[in-house]
C-alpha cells in the first residue's frame, strides 16, 4: 500500500471532522469463522519517501554509515528535526496528519556467483498503533520531534533471551515475562515449514535470518521492529535512555503499565516485507545448495543487527482521538476506517512523496560493494563500523541507461488513475526486454528478432517499467505534468531503480507496488546513427531546486 500529498500541510483538528465513525461499529465473521472481535488499534499506511545513506538521528548533518529506506515526511534527510518535520510539504504515510519519519536498513542480495550486490525489493510497508494493553495508565500522543533507535546495527549474535518451559525462547515486549526481543524476522513458507521452529514452536518469527526462504503467497521475508511504549520525559531526542516497555510487574489486575511518572505512548509495530524469492525466480540463488545471500545494508549477513528508528512528527489532537477512540476488527484496519477521506492519503499521493537522496553515489543496479565500503562482518563479536572516504551531501542524481537516438526525459508513475502514459503496442517477457530493445521495437526498426520485426508502426515515445516491461506512444505522455504524478519537480527520482531482467547492467523503470516508476525516453529527431554509442547505465544529473537544508 502506498500513498502521500503535494502541498503544505495545515491541521487545525482539534475539533475538526478529521475523526468521522471510529471504525466500524460491529465486526462479521466469514462463514465458520469466529466473529472478530472491535480493538483499539489501527494500521497506517507506508510508502518509501527515499532511499539512501541518510540517518537523522545517529548521522545528524552528514551521511550515514549505511544505507536505510525511510518512510514519512518530504523533509526526511540529514538535518531533519520535529519542526522540519511538522512543516514538510506532504508525507508518504496514509495519514495526512502523520508527519513522522520512520527508517531502517535496506535489505540487499550478494550473489553467490560473483559476490556482487543489488537491492531487494520491498513489497509493503505498514506500521501498528495500539492502545489495546489492559492498563491504568493514560495512552498519550508522541510530542513532535521525540525519537527512537531500537536494534544494534553492529550486534552479530545472538541476544541474551529467555527459555520458554514448554521450548523455544520468550518474544515478546513485556520485562515480567521476559527479556524483551524488540527486533525480529517473520518468514511464512510456502510448504508449511517453520525455518524458526528452536526459538518459537508455535510460529515463524525469530531473531536473526531465518537462513531460509520465505516463500508464501503474497509475503515475503518480514521485518518486525517493536518501539518502546514508555519514556520517562526528560528529553525527546536522547535515544539511548528513558524508552523502555510497559510491564505488568507490581500492577494490579495484570495491568500493564509504564514506570510511575512515565509518559504511556501506544504500542507501535513497524512492519516492512522483502522479496527475497524473487532472486529464486530469477535463478540467481538456488536455497538448497546456497548459501544464505542476503544481508543488511550494514554488512550484516547474521540479522542479528536489524534496527529501526523513529522521529515523531504527528498532529497531536488527531493521534490523541485514534489512539483513544478509533477501534477496528481484530486491530486488523486501517486508518482510514476512522477518518474522513479528505484526511487520508491516496494511493498515487503517496507514491509522489517522495525526495532524492542528498548523498551523491552509486545505490542501484549491481554494486561491488554495499555503500558506504559496508563489507560483510560474520560475529559473533561485535562489528566494526565501516569507514571509507568521507561522502558529501550533494545535488541529487537519478539513473537511467542511455540510448542511441533516445533522450531521457525522466522517471513518472505509470498507470496513475488507471490510465497508462503511452498507449500504442507494448511488448513483455519472454522478450530480452532493455532499453535498447524497447528503442528498436518501439520505433519500428529494430531486426533483432521477429518480434522487432513485427512492429513496423513508427513510435516516438517509449517507456520501460517493472524491469522488463516495454510500451510506445506516439505523443507526449497526457500525465507527465498532473499533480498526482509530480514528484520532485516532475520526477520520480531514485524510484527508477529496477536492473532488466534481460540485462542487469541496465536500468527498466521500478516497481513500487500498484503504481510503476516508468523510465521515459523520445526519439531524437537527429540520425541515431550519429551518436556515439552508450550502452551501460550511468548517472545523469538533474537540477533540483533545495530548500536550503542541505
Amino acid at each position: 500500500m502506498r500513498f502521500s500529498t503535494i502541498g503544505q500541510l495545515v491541521f487545525l483538528l482539534a475539533h475538526s471532522s478529521f475523526v468521522h465513525c471510529l471504525g466500524p461499529s460491529s465486526c462479521s465473521a466469514a462463514p465458520g469463522a469466529p466473529t472478530p472481535a472491535l480493538v483499539e488499534q489501527f494500521i497506517v499506511g507506508l510508502a518509501p519517501v527515499m532511499y539512501g545513506r541518510v540517518d537523522p538521528i545517529i548521522a545528524h548533518g552528514k551521511a550515514s554509515a549505511h544505507v536505510h529506506l525511510g518512510f514519512g515526511n518530504s523533509n526526511f534527510g540529514p538535518f531533519l528535526d520535529g519542526d522540519s518535520a511538522l512543516n514538510a510539504s506532504c508525507t508518504s504515510t496514509q495519514a495526512k496528519a502523520d508527519n513522522s519519519a520512520y527508517w531502517t536498513p535496506r535489505l540487499s542480495f550478494q550473489s553467490p556467483k560473483n559476490k556482487s550486490y543489488i537491492a531487494v525489493p520491498a513489497t509493503q510497508e505498514k506500521v501498528y498503533y495500539s492502545s489495546s494493553m489492559t492498563t491504568s495508565d493514560t495512552i498519550k500522543p508522541f510530542p513532535p520531534g521525540f525519537q527512537m533507535l531500537i536494534g544494534d546495527p553492529y550486534k552479530r549474535s545472538m541476544p541474551d533471551a529467555t527459555p520458554l518451559e514448554g521450548g523455544g525462547i520468550y518474544l515478546g515486549r513485556n520485562p515480567d515475562q521476559g527479556i524483551p526481543q524488540p527486533v525480529q524476522f517473520t518468514c511464512p513458507t510456502a510448504d508449511g515449514s517453520n525455518p524458526y521452529a528452536k526459538q518459537n514452536p508455535y510460529g515463524n518469527a525469530g531473531l536473526g535470518f531465518p537462513m531460509a526462504n520465505c516463500d508464501a503467497y503474497s509475503t515475503g521475508l518480514r521485518y518486525d521492529i517493536y518501539y518502546p511504549d514508555c519514556w520517562d520525559g526528560e528529553s525527546l531526542t536522547d535515544y539511548t535512555s528513558g524508552r523502555n516497555y510497559s510491564s505488568t510487574a507490581g500492577t494490579e489486575n495484570g495491568d500493564q503499565n509504564c514506570p510511575k511518572g512515565w509518559t504511556h505512548f501506544p504500542a507501535m509495530h513497524m512492519e516492512v516485507y522483502w522479496d527475497i524469492n524473487s532472486f529464486v525466480a530469477s535463478g540467481d540463488w538456488n536455497p538448497a545448495s546456497d548459501a544464505w545471500p542476503f544481508q543488511l545494508a550494514q554488512g550484516d549477513p547474521t540479522g542479528f543487527g536489524i534496527h529501526g528508528d523513529f522521529l515523531a512528527g504527528w498532529d497531536t489532537d488527531t493521534l490523541h482521538t485514534l489512539i483513544s477512540e478509533c477501534k477496528t476488527c481484530d486491530g486488523d484496519g486501517e486508518v482510514d476506517q476512522c477518518s474522513d477521506t479528505s484526511a487520508i492519503n491516496s494511493n498515487d499521493e503517496m507514491n509522489a512523496c517522495n525526495v532524492p537522496s542528498p548523498v551523491d553515489e552509486p545505490i542501484w543496479g549491481w554494486l561491488e560493494e554495499q555503500p558506504g565500503c559496508n563489507k560483510p562482518q560474520y560475529g559473533p563479536q561485535e562489528a566494526v563500523q565501516a569507514t571509507c572516504e568521507e561522502a558529501g551531501l550533494s545535488n541529487p542524481t537519478t539513473q537511467h541507461s542511455d540510448v542511441p537516438g533516445w533522450t531521457y526525459q525522466g522517471c513518472y508513475l505509470d498507470f496513475v488513475n488507471y490510465e497508462r502514459l503511452l498507449t500504442g503496442a507494448s511488448a513483455s517477457l519472454p522478450n530480452p526486454v532493455t532499453p535498447e530493445w524497447c528503442a528498436g521495437y518501439c520505433s519500428g526498426t529494430g531486426t533483432a528478432d521477429d518480434v522487432q520485426k513485427g512492429q513496423t508502426t513508427k513510435y516516438t515515445w517509449m517507456l520501460l517499467e517493472y524491469s522488463f516491461q516495454c510500451f510506445c506512444g506516439s505523443e507526449a505522455p497526457k500525465l507527465l505534468n498532473t499533480p498526482s504524478n509530480t514528484g520532485v519537480n516532475g520526477l520520480e527520482q531514485g524510484l527508477c531503480n529496477s536492473v532488466c531482467t534481460a540485462d542487469q547492467t541496465q536500468i527498466c523503470g521500478g516497481s513500487n507496488g500498484g503504481y510503476s516508476p516508468a523510465s521515459i525516453y523520445s526519439l531524437d529527431r537527429a540520425d541515431p546513427s550519429s551518436r556515439k554509442e552508450k550502452r551501460m547505465s550511468h548517472l545523469h544529473r538533474h537540477v533540483h531546486a533545495h530548500d536550503g537544508s542541505f
